[in-house]
């Protein structure tokens, strides 16, 4: 038998009485105290004891040994009522046979590290481990809600080999949901139920139609702003198949070569350096075909530079009726998309201030990241780690004093008390966690 101190657990409600060290466990034989009343009537001193047995609770561990109290649970009878019941025990979780302080430490921890890793420290059944993460990650979803943003940011996320939905607040540059997928129905599902969803006023968006149709459907009211990075890029698509259709009219180091040079040709021309400029010089005065993609891709940005709708309306009719001759193929794809979705893109220059996708694609890095971390974890695993343990946008409604009360109330506005808004995960404190 161990020689510990009496408080050893630290739960005064409880007193020792036998302790026993065996294959790696620490073993507490405890009794709890008599109750002060009966459950049912409560009277007092009218119960006797009936019966015992020793049943087993799991409790944190101690000096990394796993432990588990053998609480001696009695039954009473009592005098008063004629009935049989046996005590509530004080900071207990029946439900999962374990301290109420293990089980808030297990629920903690399964946010921030594999379930595996969680039941190696506690000594626990992995399965028990993933219902506290469940039963706490259904909690937490029923009670967060997130403020309805005015710009809203849908993207996808290519998540456990399955393509996932993001969207989030733009403004205020938070996270709002994960989706399990990209379908236009549960995309449109979540819309109908977002709280005040006349809010939104404007959607940025990739072109992928199942979106465009969900937000159409749901909020017709909303100005759909295409992502300008996504058009751009396909520009960029077009003079890799340029490039990458030189190959058959150079030698095998020139191919190398030209391969390595890409990121040159792909880079906007205010942003070369002189040195890059002669390499660049020398490849499209040998191949006119990449000089006039090239001189077309640059034509295609600067559409995204004209200050109002009108500008760029021209300028991306006259950039399609001046594709480079023979280039008709190279250009479909692009000219196909603006066909599609010019008034999404077009869009764009209606608005006050840019109004891109940036950020939601920035959080498909980090997720990815979390996700690489965990080695695998599941879609709602990944899906609560990322709403529920970062820190939230909060802010406090502004508030209005009252000159008559001396300052004693600072909460109080226009005659209300109001609470603080959610404006969702605050991505910029998402690694702090």
């Amino acid at each position: 038998m161990l020689k510990l101190p009496d408080n050893i657990l630290h739960l005064p409600e409880y007193r020792v009485i036998n302790i026993k060290e065996m294959d790696g466990w620490l073993h507490f034989q405890v009794d709890a105290l008599d109750p002060a009343a009966c459950e049912e009537c409560g009277v007092q001193g009218e119960f006797v004891r009936f019966g015992k047995r020793d049943v087993p609770y799991r409790d944190l561990p101690i000096h990394g040994k796993w432990v588990t109290l053998w609480v001696i649970r009695r039954r009473y009878t009592c005098r008063a009522c004629n009935t049989t019941f046996r005590p509530r025990l004080p900071e207990m979780v029946d439900g999962f046979r374990m301290t109420l302080r293990l089980h808030e430490y297990v629920e903690k921890e399964s946010f921030n590290h594999p379930c595996t890793y969680v039941a190696e420290q506690t000594g626990l059944d992995e399965k028990t481990v993933r219902d506290i993460f469940n039963t706490r990650a259904e909690f937490l979803s029923r009670w967060h809600r997130f403020e309805t943003p005015r710009i809203l940011g849908i993207d996808e996320l290519y998540l456990n080999r399955h393509y996932r939905c993001i969207l989030t607040n733009i403004e205020e540059k938070t996270l709002l949901e994960l989706l399990p997928t990209r379908r236009q129905d549960v995309v449109a599902n979540y819309l109908m139920k977002m709280k005040d969803r006349q809010k939104v006023e404007i959607v940025s968006m990739d072109m992928w139609n199942p979106y465009r149709a969900a937000v159409k459907a749901v909020l017709p009211h909303a100005r759909i702003v295409v992502d300008k990075f996504h058009v751009v890029r396909m520009a960029n698509d077009a003079l890799e198949k340029v490039r990458k259709g030189l190959r058959k009219e150079l030698k095998s180091s020139q191919i190398r070569t030209l391969k390595g040079d890409r990121k040159i040709l792909l880079k906007r021309a205010h942003d070369i350096s002189d040195r890059e400029r002669l390499i660049m010089e020398t490849w499209t005065g040998a191949f006119p075909q990449l000089l006039a993609a090239y001189e077309h891709k640059e034509r295609f940005y600067h559409i995204w530079s004209c200050t109002n709708r009108s500008d760029a309306e021209k300028a991306l009719t006259a950039w399609i009726d001046d594709i480079p001759q023979g280039q008709q193929a190279v250009w479909k794809c692009l000219v196909s998309a603006v066909s599609n979705w010019r008034e999404e893109m077009m869009a764009y220059f209606e608005n006050d201030i840019p109004i891109t996708n940036a950020f939601t694609e920035s959080i498909n890095r980090l997720a990815k990241d979390k996700n690489r971390d965990g080695r695998g974890y599941s879609f709602e695993v990944m899906r609560a780690r990322m709403l529920y343990t970062t820190k939230h946008k909060k802010k406090s409604p502004q508030t209005k004093e009252s000159p008559f009360l001396d300052g004693a109330i600072k909460t109080y506005s226009m005659g209300l008390f109001e609470s603080e808004y959610n404006f969702g995960v605050d991505l910029s404190t998402f690694w702090e966690d």
